[in-house]
């Protein structure tokens, strides 16, 4: 049986020693089917009723008075695992409200919870069986329970085929799962002792040797997986290290192999979902395998085909509560679709980690996007369900590696460069570099810091608080975004969604099917400094590629004010000198800002770039000469703002510089340290604009100053210094 162990270690040699969440779990035929198939060998809809059994050795040491589970004692709060009947308001926590709210209320999840030692110690084990211990282990406990315990409340189901099943017994326990509290831990050399008694990662199945009868053989319970002719191969599975690993996590996850198929169907890492790899955020079901199992609506359901179609003012509420999803079929036959998923965090399952503390990273608030791909393989990564974050794609290299701290061997430092939409890769993926002594691909655990070089601890699939759209970030995907929507080989795809709106948890969204150039521009890619004049800050940034693209907008801060409109040029235009900034004077440099908007041919615009930094001096205003660069530098709506008067300190003259959002009348007075008036520089109505008045100290002595503007409801204070 080949181990997931071996699938990391050819992939990156870190994630067994960094999440120690191994999953060998099970290995039987991959079987896609189209659209909702329910369970595969065990119901999505109707009641499962388990036995939870929490076993631990007579010569376990490890940790041995743990309050999570104390030696020789039941587990803290055991009884709260699974309700024994169903409810729609469960035990807040239990397996019975996990499964209440990822399905729906379909599949009620009951059961009972057991505490027991195993009849002997570890070397006994080892002295007495040559292979297959765990399994025969676990035989011994169930043997041993079955003096006292009946078997019969855990056998309700007939499995037929795949996908197929009759509520009554057949003679085949259905559930039981195992829960060990520790295995070897507490061993000289702990994981040759989890080969040595057989737990290298949890399972799927219970040992994997044959069938243990129990109820005076009336009934059997199956020791391997999945099922063949009818007959049922599998009717438990194997949870390791209560005290080390995340029990409650691993319990769903092995479960869910029951219900929606082998090691193939690990759906990824870095995201959320019941078959989840690793570095799970959360422990919620995603959009495919609630739409597989039936949890979700079909209705929200559009084919990418023939058929045009712009649907406006769509509301999505919280995926895990509201249980909606938009689900975009790309290729029906290939299985390739595109999950959105809004999520508000209502859920207690993503903002809680019962019996284990908590998750591996962080979900922010959103609308997220999941991309399945085709068929299922779990030795090759791109096949794999991926969380598509809003960050977007870009070109990565490895110029250094440093020591795994979590483990043996080096890492990659990873050095994000530009944006590529269509060949770039996400930073939520695996990314294939070029190092010696280093394999490839791999995910990032380290970046270099782009100012000092330095490795920086950044484990990017846990979460990075840019994954998701939103409002003002970014709001557009489409086949001309970052990250666009192309499927596997990397080709775009003709649909699309904009956010609209936002209120109380709902987004608002316009979905575009095949008319994807109706929404707005994507978000400008790639602003940087050009550097190419000498004396004023010159940009550039990538060319917007949707085809109806007619201008940018560049908006620049001064000193961290307000951002105002520094210019505009006409597409293809992708370059701005800023003439009124100036480098010539370094002492009196200021913070000056920087980002862009595309605008269509319609006047929508896009959200703004990514911002860039630089230092400088704001000149006097230049004329309006150049049309594209200043025609709607006066039509823009302004804040209020009074600025700091530069220069400051001054001799003999300085200029004040403020902004209106609308006509007002306008008074701006300069006063001594004592409040007497020394001059009125402004006593009039302004139209909304922006405005710079220069005052002339050259009859006053050195000292401080006060500025006061008036305009309407507003006013402001600065202060200025005189130095003759």
């Amino acid at each position: 049986m080949k181990t997931l162990k071996y699938l990391v270690t050819l992939y990156i040699t870190i994630s067994f020693q960094l999440f120690a969440q191994v999953y060998n779990c099970v290995t039987v035929s991959v079987q896609e089917v189209p659209a909702q198939s329910k369970g595969r060998w065990l119901p999505s809809e109707g009641t499962v009723n388990v036995l939870i059994i929490f076993a631990e050795f007579p010569d376990d040491n490890y940790d041995i008075n743990n309050t999570r589970w104390v030696k020789g004692n039941a587990p803290q709060n055991m009884n709260n695992w699974v309700d024994q009947t169903w409810s729609a308001n469960p035990t807040l926590g239990s397996l019975t409200h996990y499964f209440n709210e990822m399905s729906g209320n379909k599949l009620h999840f009951i059961g009972k919870e057991v505490h027991v030692i195993a009849p002997h110690t570890r070397d006994w084990y080892m002295n007495n069986y040559i292979s297959n211990r765990r399994g025969n282990i676990q035989k011994e406990i169930i043997q041993q329970l079955d003096t006292t315990w009946d078997f019969a409340e855990f056998d309700n189901w007939d499995w037929v085929s795949d996908y197929t099943y009759y509520n009554n017994a057949d003679t085949y326990v259905d559930m039981i799962i195992f829960v060990w509290r520790n295995i070897s831990g507490d061993l000289s050399n702990p994981y040759q002792g989890l080969i040595d008694l057989g737990f290298v990662s949890n399972y799927g199945d219970l040992g994997d040797i044959g069938i243990i009868n129990v109820d005076n053989n009336q009934r059997k319970i199956a020791t391997s997986f999945g099922g063949r002719d009818s007959i049922p191969y599998g009717s438990g599975v194997t949870v390791r290290n209560y005290l080390t690993e995340d029990p409650f996590r691993n319990v769903i996850h092995e479960f869910s192999h029951y219900l929606i198929g082998n090691n193939d169907y690990h759906n990824g890492f870095g995201f959320w979902g019941m078959l989840s790899a690793w570095g799970i955020r959360t422990y919620v079901a995603n959009a495919w395998e609630r739409y597989r199992l039936g949890w979700i609506s079909d209705s929200t359901t559009y084919t990418i085909n023939n058929t045009t179609q712009t649907l406006t003012g769509r509301n999505l509420g919280d995926f895990v509560t509201g249980g909606n999803a938009y689900r975009f079929v790309i290729n029906s036959s290939s299985q390739e679709y595109f999950f959105i998923e809004n999520h508000q965090k209502l859920s207690y399952w993503e903002n809680n980690a019962p019996f284990w503390g908590s998750h591996d990273g962080s979900v922010e608030n959103g609308i997220y996007v999941i991309r399945k791909v085709g068929s299922p393989n779990r030795t090759n990564p791109s096949s794999w369900l991926q969380l598509i974050p809003a960050d977007g794609r870009y070109n990565w290299e490895v110029n250094q590696a440093v020591d795994n701290p979590w483990g043996s061997g080096q890492l990659p430092v990873f050095k994000q460069l530009i944006p590529n939409k269509t060949n770039g890769y996400h930073d939520n993926q695996y990314i294939p570099f070029t190092y010696a002594g280093l394999i490839s691909p791999q995910p990032i655990h380290f970046t270099e810091n782009p100012v000092t070089q330095e490795p920086v601890v950044d484990i990017r699939f846990h979460g990075d608080s840019n994954d998701a759209f939103r409002i003002g970030y970014n709001q557009v995907f489409s086949p001309w975004s970052n990250p666009n929507n192309q499927r596997a080989a990397n080709q775009t795809t003709p649909f699309g969604f904009e956010i609209t709106n936002f209120s109380n948890g709902v987004y608002t969204l316009n979905i575009y099917v095949n008319t994807a150039e109706n929404a707005s521009p994507s978000k400008p890619q790639n602003l940087h400094f050009t550097y190419t004049d000498p004396d004023h800050p010159s940009l550039a940034w990538d060319l917007n590629t949707e085809p109806d693209i007619s201008s940018y907008k560049i908006y620049r801060s001064y000193d961290n004010s307000s951002f105002y409109l520094a210019g505009v040029v006409s597409h293809p235009t992708n370059t701005f000198i800023d003439y009124e900034i100036s480098y010539t004077k370094p002492i009196w440099e200021k913070s000056v800002k920087y980002y862009v908007v595309a605008v269509d041919n319609t006047n929508l615009t896009s959200v703004p770039s990514n911002q860039v930094e630089i230092a400088g001096i704001m000149q006097d205003p230049l004329p309006k000469l150049n049309a594209n660069n200043f025609s709607e530098v006066y039509s823009e709506k302004y804040n209020f703002s009074l600025f700091k008067n530069y220069p400051n300190p001054f001799n003999p003259a300085t200029k004040i510089r403020f902004s209106l959002p609308e006509a007002s009348f306008v008074t701006l007075k300069v006063y001594d340290v004592l409040g007497r008036e020394i001059k009125e520089l402004v006593n009039e109505v302004k139209p909304s604009g922006e405005y710079e008045v220069e005052f002339n100290g050259s009859n006053l002595p050195s000292g401080t100053y006060v500025y006061k503007l008036t305009a309407g409801k507003y006013s402001a204070v600065g202060k200025m210094t005189l130095m003759k």
